[in-house]
């Protein structure tokens, strides 16, 4: 019986010692490891669709992000708006 209770007591031991280790680590992390990655620049946003008109031509109906649309626009001469439904 004294066998048993010295091994729950070792491996009690370990349990609590890893978890400590553990904890350790997750609270020494730099804090630059939660920064996202690439170069700082605007938030493009996911694709929407944009209805983009000119006087005298008809309207188009195009897939862009927020940062696509103002090179579309000087591109083709339209303007463009967020479709609302």
């Amino acid at each position: 019986m004294s066998l048993f209770s010295r091994c729950s007591k070792i491996v009690f031991g370990s349990v609590v010692g890893l978890a400590a280790v553990l904890g350790a680590a997750v609270l020494v992390q730099p804090a630059s490891g939660a920064r996202p990655g690439g170069p700082p620049g605007p938030l493009c946003g996911p694709t929407i669709l944009f209805v983009c008109s000119a006087p005298g031509q008809d309207d188009v109906f195009v897939g862009l992000t927020i940062c696509e649309v103002a090179a579309f626009e000087r591109k083709t001469g339209r303007t463009c708006e967020p479709f609302g439904g």
